[in-house]
């Protein structure tokens, strides 16, 4: 958002674009999301995310442990507020003053839990659909006007959000992944040159060996690596610099 939000639900947007998304994990992320918008939408007791993970969708930040079981049978069924929500990328809303509930079983569980409403945003960033973000009222028929407006504009920069937070997770991931992988190039190469001047062996000949040793052993080649290594410093230590 390039202007700063005004109106009730201003100060929750304009927080969530505050929010430190390199010190919170996913749960707490969308937790703090969670708060935020029931702070935004007036009327609401609680919230939670229903986020796609691969082939499956799952509960993170719920404000209330009674929201994870009422979603969870929507999941199970493939029916309900969050989940349409996520399949159509529109706003799904459950009232349960409704004569005839199109979700029945879940209008059921929710009850059980003690929710009559239920109104559910999807979240999307560069079109691409993150889950949804959904609001728990115990009280019938909790909508309020201009409601729908204001929770779309709080889902949208909550998509950011969670995008950037998507986004940062994932370059550290491959961050880290990079950063194990020159380790380890890095301790097969001193184990290879130790062998090469030990042995008189050439830099194939070196590293097949460390390979055949890691086989036999059944032990990662890094670690077989790892251990010439430190037995050449320890023999050092001693002043002898030879490997058996």
């Amino acid at each position: 958002m390039s202007e700063r939000a005004s109106g009730r639900v201003g100060r929750p947007i304009n927080s969530l674009a505050e929010i430190s998304i390199s010190v919170e994990s996913l749960d707490s992320l969308m937790g703090h999301i969670g708060n935020l918008g029931v702070e935004a939408l007036e009327g609401w007791d609680a919230a939670a995310a229903s986020l796609v993970e691969e082939d499956r969708v799952a509960t993170y930040g719920s404000t209330d442990d009674e929201v994870t079981p009422v979603d969870q049978r929507q999941y199970d069924n493939g029916k309900g507020p969050c989940v349409d929500a996520i399949k159509t990328r529109e706003i799904q809303y459950f009232d349960a003053s409704e004569a005839q509930s199109r979700w029945s079983e879940f209008a059921e569980t929710a009850a059980e839990h003690g929710f009559y409403s239920v109104v559910s945003f999807p979240l999307k960033a560069n079109d691409e659909i993150l889950g949804a973000i959904n609001f728990y009222s115990r009280r019938r028929d909790a909508l309020r006007s201009g409601q729908r407006e204001e929770g779309a504009v709080f889902a949208a920069q909550a998509a950011v959000v969670l995008s950037n937070a998507k986004e940062f997770a994932a370059r550290g991931m491959q961050l880290e992944q990079l950063e194990e992988g020159l380790k380890t190039r890095t301790m097969i190469g001193q184990a290879t040159g130790l062998l090469m001047a030990q042995d008189g062996l050439t830099s194939e000949e070196a590293f097949q060996k460390l390979v055949k040793v890691s086989q036999t052993a059944n032990v990662k080649l890094r670690e077989i690596a790892q251990r010439y290594v430190e037995a050449w410093e320890q023999r050092a230590d001693l002043g002898d610099e030879s490997l058996d």
